[in-house]
């Protein structure tokens, strides 16, 4: 298998831009864990991935490169710049909803993406407020609550506070006509992942692929025996770094 990724490696015209590039590294071990059918796709989709760890086309790979599949994404941030679902709606056709609280983000989000866009907080609940702290490294906003949950904590320092309205999981994906079965879940909220995923109705809305950041906190292992539990398996953990991706088995 090796010998067959690298002959195709070698044949890519991106190689040399791919040895250049920050990651490439990351991109390299991330390339050979793939099987033999998804590694000549995903070659030609790296240079417009914009996921940090090329989440974007775990996805893709996990459902067979498909065109119009459905994507949830929180954290959408400005629309493009590391985000998880970019690639799939802008190359690949899919759809979705995207939630993003940092009002930064907003202008660009709407004028940009064309997937339906909420700027609720999502939460386990509808309908409360909370502070929520939008950091100077705005990726890094979150619920003032979680915002020393995590080795970004420094970062939070600075920056905004301002009040924001949740929307519960469920309820969020009533508002906006989810389908019971979607293809894509990344949850990046920035330490609030664990009280979010607890809420959702499994039996009625399930995701084909799950990407969820950890951050090495203690919450990781309990997010992994919550989604083990509803029929997940966890992928990939040497090339996630500090994501968990998992896939509906």
């Amino acid at each position: 298998m090796l010998r067959r990724f690298d002959v195709d490696l070698a044949r890519a015209s991106n190689l040399a831009d791919l040895r250049q590039k920050a990651g490439a590294a990351r991109d390299l071990d991330f390339l050979r864990a793939l099987d033999d059918v998804s590694l000549r796709p995903a070659l030609e989709a790296l240079p417009h991935s914009q996921a940090q760890l090329r989440q974007d086309l775990f996805a893709l790979a996990c459902t067979g490169f498909r065109r119009n599949g459905f994507f949830v994404e929180f954290g959408a941030t400005d629309r493009k710049t590391l985000s998880n679902t970019w690639l799939l709606e802008k190359h690949f056709g899919w759809t979705g909803i995207l939630a993003e609280p940092a009002r930064t983000w907003h202008s660009q989000l709407t004028a940009e993406r064309s997937a339906r866009i909420d700027f609720d907080c999502v939460w386990s609940r509808s309908g409360e407020e909370f502070r929520f702290t939008e950091a100077a490294e705005a990726e890094l906003s979150t619920i003032s609550d979680f915002a020393g949950s995590d080795y970004h904590a420094h970062n939070r320092q600075s920056g905004q506070s301002y009040t924001v309205r949740t929307v519960s999981f469920n309820d969020l994906l009533e508002r906006h006509a989810a389908p019971a079965m979607m293809d894509y879940l990344s949850i990046d909220t920035e330490g609030s992942e664990l009280e979010i995923l607890s809420s959702l109705d499994f039996d009625r809305f399930r995701f084909r692929v799950i990407t969820c950041e950890h951050n090495y906190t203690a919450n990781r292992e309990r997010i992994h025996s919550l989604l083990s539990a509803k029929g997940y398996v966890r992928k990939l953990e040497a090339v996630s770094d500090f994501d968990d991706w998992y896939v509906l088995a």
